[in-house]
């Protein structure tokens, strides 16, 4: 907890004092971070203690996964070449003094709550006059800092397990890390949802902020979504292994509660809106988004991330295609009657399938006709219209086949070329927060915002946790709110339903993947169903050729990507902590499998 005790943690509180003058014999004889409450006066200082409570919202869609989108560490996405940190993670490089992507989380939440502790210490004992700042905007600050505080926590445990839940600010002089021990993953889950219970009960936030630029603060249905969110993590096999039915009534009740509590506040966007929740200033009303960073990430998206639109007429270029999806990531999107395309893998490798009847992947037809709406939102394809450029009237149409010089077949997908890390192994490119309209004469304008809680994820949270508990009926009626809005049936009315418990759980587990795909839960999600050695062992990619060109027409061919792919087994459920803050915490120790 290296930031839990650095001096550079004092805030920006010393700034605004030493605007205020006169205050060097203060900073001299009292510690920085036990300022005299009375210095506390000024609107800004007060301010800084809330604005700096947010330095752990990630800023960026790359700040959690060093400098790979957090896809590429799982089975939906990978990311080419043999020096990158996801490379790494899956060849089985992860250690305890080479953490890669764990070290940022782990440093970036202590820094938050370090600061969150300090806001709430001297919020609350400000004497500032009315006319200042006033007593309810004291309130408001406060409450939020403590919705922060137990989000920087849960952002914690689901990577490195259970932790204790810190709420003091500890002095650079705190000598008691070593009698720091790890608490029960139930333990610090309820202490986390309590505290929501708090903010909640408090009623101090409002559901939404009425302006648009103080949606860039937590709001009141985050506390429900977040509560909803830690508990059902709570529930779940990696930290439920007796599958206790009490943990699965407090998260099916916390998602109910939410949804009971925040809707009609709160809507699906209709399926021709979609593409809104991933594009589009944080500034701009938006019905589904319970709260996303007000950080612009669409460089990082369209230029490290993207589909070179170079050849397409356009002055810049990605960098990279980035985390690119992976054909089992393209399978779980239905065919418009509800079915999968895929009945079954039939070899290890997944290049041989047993395929739905009414799906064809034969020389000359098109797999990507037909299929849940949601499929045109999210997958660059082959063939795919991408929209238009800035400032021009043709629209690109992206093809993937192998010999297109711009965004063709990339067969070598440990290649440090540039020209190759530009085009996708897998025949597939990202399409959320993404947009060709970034691209033009000059880059840029179209803005995205990294979603950290929306409502559809309540839903399907909702319909998890009731088809645990084997109430069918209900868990069925919150999937099938998700399935209306894309445009697929009912889920009674798919081909071959039935009505089990384990085929339900099979489809919420589909839905949750299409639904949320890219927005940094199926990494997450595999570890908290323990399914990591079945799903994260392979992955393939459509490799599709022509002799025509543009004109098609197309064959298919399902391609294994030949990488390691070591880090698939349940040693990395959860992840170590660093050797250095082992060292410094002897009494918190290594999860077991890294002892």
């Amino acid at each position: 907890m290296n930031y839990l005790y650095k001096h550079q943690n004092i805030l920006a509180l010393l700034v605004s004092l030493l605007l205020l003058g006169a205050c060097t014999d203060v900073l001299d004889e009292t510690p920085s971070d036990k300022v005299s409450i009375d210095r506390i006066i000024t609107k800004g200082t007060i301010a800084n203690f809330r604005t700096n409570s947010y330095v752990a919202v990630p800023k960026s869609f790359t700040q959690y996964s060093a400098s790979c989108l957090l896809e590429s560490y799982s089975d939906d996405a990978f990311k080419a070449g043999n020096t990158s940190n996801n490379y790494k993670w899956h060849d089985g490089q992860l250690s305890i003094t080479s953490t890669f992507m764990g070290s940022s989380v782990w440093n970036s939440c202590w820094k938050g709550i370090r600061r969150c502790n300090l806001a709430m210490d001297y919020l609350p004992q400000s004497k500032a006059p009315e006319d200042v700042v006033s007593a309810k905007n004291i309130e408001r600050y406060t409450e939020e800092v403590k919705l922060l505080r137990a989000w920087y926590h849960f952002i914690l445990i689901k990577n490195f397990g259970a932790l204790p839940f810190v709420e003091e600010a500890y002095s650079p002089g705190f000598e008691g890390w070593n009698e720091i021990t790890r608490p029960s993953y139930e333990a610090i889950s309820t202490r986390i949802a309590e505290e929501c219970d708090e903010v909640i009960a408090n009623n101090v936030l409002d559901y939404r902020w009425q302006v648009a630029d103080e949606n860039a603060y937590v709001n009141k249905a985050m506390a429900f979504a977040l509560k909803s969110r830690v508990l059902l993590y709570n529930a779940s096999p990696l930290n439920n292994p007796d599958n206790d039915r009490t943990k699965w009534q407090e998260a099916r009740d916390a998602a109910q509660q939410c949804v009971d509590s925040i809707v009609p506040e709160y809507s699906l966007l209709p399926i021709e809106d979609y593409s809104l929740l991933f594009n589009g200033s944080y500034t701009t009303e938006n019905s589904e988004i319970i709260y996303r960073s007000s950080s612009n990430g669409s460089s990082t998206t369209n230029s490290s991330n993207g589909v070179d639109l170079y050849l397409y007429g356009s002055t810049g270029r990605s960098s990279n295609c980035g985390a690119v999806p992976s054909q089992e990531l393209v399978d779980c999107f239905e065919l418009k009657d509800g079915s999968l395309p895929v009945s079954q893998y039939d070899n290890a490798d997944h290049t041989a399938v047993t395929l739905n009847a009414a799906y064809s992947e034969n020389a000359g037809d098109d797999p990507y006709a037909g299929r849940d709406a949601r499929f045109y939102h999210s997958i660059v394809y082959n063939g795919c219209d991408y929209g238009q450029m800035k400032n021009k009237t043709d629209t690109v149409i992206v093809y993937t086949y192998e010999g297109n010089t711009a965004s063709g077949f990339n067969e070598d997908p440990l290649s440090q070329i540039d020209a190759y890390k530009r085009r996708s192994c897998t025949g597939y490119y990202t399409r959320k927060y993404r947009s060709a309209a970034y691209w033009g004469a000059t880059s840029g304008d179209i803005n995205n915002h990294k979603v950290f809680f929306r409502l559809a994820e309540i839903y399907l949270n909702l319909a998890e946790a009731e088809c645990e508990l084997n109430n069918l009926p209900q868990a069925i009626a919150a999937l099938d709110v998700i399935r209306t809005r894309a445009g697929q049936p009912n889920i009674e009315n798919v081909p071959g339903f039935q009505n089990t418990q384990d085929y339900l759980r099979q489809r919420i587990r589909n839905e949750r993947r299409v639904e949320l795909c890219f927005e940094e839960h199926r990494f997450y999600d595999q570890r908290r169903w323990e399914i990591l050695e079945e799903t994260n062992g392979v992955m393939t990619g459509m490799k599709v050729t022509t002799a025509g060109g543009d004109n098609g027409p197309f064959s298919y061919e399902r391609v294994k990507i030949e990488v390691p792919r070591v880090a698939n087994t349940n040693k990395y459920l959860v992840l170590p902590i660093a050797f250095e803050e082992a060292r410094k915490m002897t009494g918190l120790g290594q999860p077991e499998a890294w002892q």
